[in-house]
């Protein structure tokens, strides 16, 4: 593993201390219009309930507790620093029970079947160590009918030799996403790609 990778993989895969936080705010500006993409295709109704799967700095939670009456967001994060960076933001700090932010993986996710009307996964993907094991998770999570949206960087040319998850360092990372949903329950397809970044739609079926 060359140098470089070395000392990019801690900070891109767990954001943590002053440099984390600083990674995050920068993340945050880059990613903005992907938070406004998974919001569309997302389409918060009353009431509804979401997760996100490495929600970072919380940007998409905040968008997502405003974006209807009675909103309620979960996320799981690996990094303790992004637990609380998230959990501070002036939109989650008066959420009360409808937030609900935990420092753990991808999978298993903590929560009943069929709680959530949607998720989303944005940058997050590549970080997957087991990828079948989360997409089933997310599967049981979701309701029937419930959408699923995906933000995937585009890992085509040269993807990082420490990306845990073997998709994005397989050279068509949208491909097998594509085919990890479809086996996993889903009928997924391509969106609009936001910049370089591909965007995958799903729904869980019956």
């Amino acid at each position: 593993m060359a140098k470089d990778a070395l000392r990019a993989a801690p900070l891109a895969m767990r954001p943590q201390g002053r440099r984390g936080r600083w990674f995050g705010v920068v993340m945050e500006r880059l990613n903005a219009r992907a938070y406004r993409a998974a919001l569309a295709h997302l389409a918060p109704a009353r009431g509804e309930r979401f997760l996100e799967i490495g929600f970072g700095t919380g940007r998409l939670v905040e968008l997502l507790l405003g974006a209807a009456d009675g909103v309620a967001v979960a996320g799981v994060d690996p990094t303790p620093t992004m637990v609380e960076v998230a959990r501070a933001r002036r939109g989650c700090r008066d959420a009360g029970d409808r937030l609900d932010l935990r420092e753990c993986a991808d999978a298993p996710l903590p929560w009943p079947d069929a709680a959530f009307d949607g998720v989303a996964a944005l940058h997050s993907f590549q970080f997957w160590p087991d990828p079948d094991a989360t997409a089933r998770e997310i599967h049981r999570v979701l309701r029937p009918g419930g959408r699923l949206v995906l933000v995937l960087r585009d890992h085509a040319r040269r993807p990082p030799a420490w990306l845990p998850n073997a998709l994005s360092r397989s050279g068509d990372e949208v491909a097998g996403a594509l085919a990890l949903l479809a086996r996993s329950g889903f009928a997924a397809e391509r969106a609009a790609p936001v910049g370089s970044s591909a965007v995958i739609v799903a729904q869980r079926g019956a």
